[in-house]
């Protein structure tokens, strides 16, 4: 899993009890981006708003992520720090294979909040995490609480507009404000303002001043270690509450306690939780309604760990003019005093802008506090054992964005899957941006043998709505309207056989199935078994690792017209079928994919001389008299591919002994040209025009040359140079070397293909006059 970080850190390789390999990777920061070794000791310092850590293990068939849990922060010396622990693919579940601790300086400006999200769901009417004050979350716990008279009475005196007629055909997610009842008066209790004293020399100018502030936010001059606390007092005096003040409302009390009913709480693993900073309103304040209309500022987000546990790091400073909110210090207050903040947080949909759960506000956070959430289920999208919810959500370490296309529709805005800092284009090609993947490309091709990853087991959702026994795949090309059913064998260990002498896996499928496809009759065709489900459901001990794979496409099976090899784009469709052979609803995917398994077109012919009176003893060996010395030489190369996945091409050239001659180049030219004594390129060309959204495609010699084929080159030595042979010498050698590669991943390599390489040589004496 993926351990979220905010501000700047040093992490650390605490321990590794491992014998598997171990390392991390650091994702989406200013610095410290890259995969560290995991051996003890390697320290990466790491600077950047929000960033992400994900630790990986070698169980001997590639990396892959560990299991990982955080410990909670301590304020340890001059810093905070916590542990990352990991458990990788071994048979112990100790979480000690790899020890990651985090540190950062603690100031007095820096906030961390941070500990363990459940959710709830049941017959609760209030959210069960909070008692003081009492927080209504959801429309279905407003509809329970209004039923009991003497919150009906208060809920109608704080909030009347809520108490009207419910809206039948609510907006999708419905979005609900929280109803708050302050029994104890937080909200209008000051806020609590703390006055530091600098311990050391600056300057009163320099004191003064604002400390510059990096992308993270942190300023280190404002070390806690730096300062002693002189005064903590209230940011304004105690408001005279109403009349009507809910903490003597001893009916009210009574009310809340007989409509107290127990709530069902599960884990909140892989929750992505944002945080907002809030300016409790005059109203709020002298003891009104809680109406979260108040101003805000987004603070950042964080995501649960596999335990719900999380962690996060603000800077709140409301002591700078030019802020939003720098009203709320007074004239005169210097950098040195910090206010408590009040937070409060959402969950938000697909799209940031849609609020799916907002709570109501945490007062008077203090800089290391930790506060216990509860979210209602019913507004948690809650992250799967997969990469994400589609059923196709990976390609080998590609992760896919955008929606799932649940329609199968070819249409371009269904195909185009960008997200995860990875583009998949409409027409089938990728390109990958992400630091997960390890590795970056623009607009490749598809080849060899593809993993295909997804979620066929949603833990999103109980097990009886996980309803996916079988599943198919058809592939089809463009343009081609039959569907093949892919029916290659694919096999998955079970935990239970590992050590039996052999074993490579249990059959997944094919297996001749009995299914209603596309809503037809029942027709027999080839499926597999859905193990995710099977796993979580029915307890089978497949092996965990690779779970979430379900195929390996050989492309090279499908790619074929009237037997040859043909690239282009092609649909591949993931159906999910009952136990009764019937499609699940919504359990389809179709994405393109541009798939290509036929090699670089590429050659290197020659040099040599085509004038007839020039000896060629063989084996490269030409002699030439002094007349012959500045005879045309020819060579002929070409490196294409004619669907535009060419990545670059070089034609170099060297001479024994150095440097290298000036040369004429009397063909083609243009598109070369002329070069200067002791270049080494003759020709160039790459695919830097080739980016996501567009993917125009190169296809190197071809579209440089205009030729598919060789391309014919005529070149001789400069006037300047005198000839092949200079006159000291009796004996040269020149060399020529083609190198290109294509654009071209499976999921895993480098985005490039090995490369294409190809030398000549000729030899040249001078013959005595």
């Amino acid at each position: 899993m993926i351990i979220s970080m905010q501000g700047n850190w040093t992490v650390r390789v605490k321990a590794k009890s491992a014998a598997f390999p171990q390392r991390f990777i650091i994702s989406g920061a200013t610095t410290g981006n890259g995969t560290h070794a995991g051996t003890v000791g390697t320290t990466v310092a790491v600077t950047g708003a929000q960033w992400t850590i994900a630790i990986q293990n070698d169980p001997g068939t590639g990396f892959q992520l560990s299991d990982t849990k955080i410990t909670f922060p301590q304020h340890v010396g001059g810093n905070y720090q916590f542990d990352i622990q990991s458990n990788d693919a071994g048979a112990d579940q100790d979480f000690n294979d790899l020890v990651l601790t985090c540190s950062t300086p603690a100031t007095i400006n820096d906030f961390i909040v941070y500990g363990n999200v459940t959710t709830y769901s049941g017959r609760c009417i209030f959210n069960p995490c909070r008692r003081g004050p009492f927080v209504i979350e959801t429309g279905a716990a407003l509809r329970d609480a209004l039923k009991n008279p003497k919150l009906r009475e208060i809920i109608t005196q704080l909030y009347p507009e809520r108490v009207g007629p419910i809206d039948p055909n609510p907006p999708d997610p419905p979005y609900f404000k929280p109803i708050v009842l302050d029994l104890f008066n937080e909200a209008s209790r000051p806020q609590t303002v703390n006055v530091f004293q600098r311990v050391d020399t600056r300057t009163a100018e320099t004191r003064g001043a604002k400390a510059s502030k990096d992308a993270a936010g942190a300023q280190p001059a404002l070390a806690a270690a730096n300062f002693t606390l002189a005064q903590s007092t209230q940011r304004s005096a105690q408001l005279q509450q109403s009349a009507t003040a809910l903490s003597t409302n001893i009916d009210l009390a009574k009310a809340i306690d007989s409509v107290f009913f127990p709530c069902d709480v599960d884990g909140a693993a892989n929750v992505t939780l944002s945080f907002d900073e809030y300016d409790r309103t005059a109203s709020e304040l002298s003891g009104g309604a809680y109406t979260g209309t108040g101003p805000r500022r987004a603070l950042g987000d964080a995501i649960t760990d596999m335990n719900g546990n999380y962690i996060f790091r603000f800077t709140f400073d409301l002591t700078l003019p030019g802020l939003e909110d720098a009203s709320d210090i007074a004239a005169g207050e210097d950098v040195n005093v910090i206010v408590y903040p009040d937070v409060i947080v959402k969950l938000l949909g697909f799209s940031p802008y849609t609020v799916l759960y907002e709570s109501a506000p945490y007062y008077n956070i203090p800089n290391l506090k930790r506060i216990d959430l509860c979210l209602p289920k019913s507004t948690v999208q809650q992250g799967s054992v997969c990469f994400n919810g589609s059923l196709v959500g990976s390609l080998g370490n590609v992760f896919l964005g955008g929606n799932q296309n649940s329609s199968a529709s070819t249409a371009a805005v269904a195909l185009r899957r960008y997200g995860n800092g990875n583009f998949l284009e409409a027409n089938g090609k990728i390109s990958v941006g992400s630091a997960l993947a390890l590795f970056n490309v623009e607009c490749a091709a598809w080849t060899g043998a593809i993993d295909m990853k997804g979620c066929l087991y949603d833990a999103a959702k109980t097990a009886a709505q996980n309803t996916i026994v079988k599943y198919t795949i058809r592939i089809r090309r463009q343009g081609n309207p039959t569907w093949t059913f892919v029916s290659e064998n694919y096999k998955h260990p079970k935990y239970s056989k590992r050590n039996l002498p052999g074993y490579i896996g249990d059959d997944v499928g094919p297996f001749a199935t009995s299914l209603h496809v596309d809503g037809g009759g029942a027709v027999t065709v080839p499926a597999y078994t859905n193990i995710q489900r099977q796993i979580f459901v029915d307890g089978i001990d497949w092996e965990f690792s690779n779970l979430d794979r379900y195929m390996q496409l050989h492309t090279s099976l499908y790619d074929k017209i009237a037997g040859v090899m043909t690239p282009g784009t092609f649909y591949v469709r993931v159906d999910g079928y009952d136990a009764a052979g019937h499609l699940v609803a919504n359990a389809t995917d179709l994405v393109a994919l541009f798939i290509h398994n036929l090699p670089l077109n590429f050659q290197l012919v020659g040099p040599s001389f085509s004038d007839p009176s020039i000896v060629n003893s063989g084996c490269g060996l030409y002699r030439l008299t002094n007349a012959q010395l500045n005879t045309p030489m020819q060579l002929s190369f070409k490196a294409n591919d004619p669907y535009g996945f060419v990545n670059g091409y070089d034609l170099t050239m060297g001479r024994c002994p150095a440097p290298m001659l000036a040369l004429q180049v009397n063909a083609p030219n243009p598109p070369l040209s002329n070069t200067v004594s002791g270049a080494s390129t003759l020709a160039h060309g790459d695919a830097s025009g080739n980016t996501h959204n567009s993917c125009p495609g190169y296809t190197g010699t071809l579209a440089d040359f205009a030729t598919s084929g060789l391309v014919n080159i005529d070149i001789q030595p400069a006037m300047s140079e005198g000839g092949w042979i200079k006159p000291a010498e009796y004996f040269t050698v020149l060399s020529f070397g083609l190198t290109a590669a294509m654009r071209v991943t499976n999921g895993y390599n480098t985005g490039i293909s090995g490369t294409y390489q190809s030398s000549a040589s000729i030899y040249l004496e001078r013959l005595t006059p």
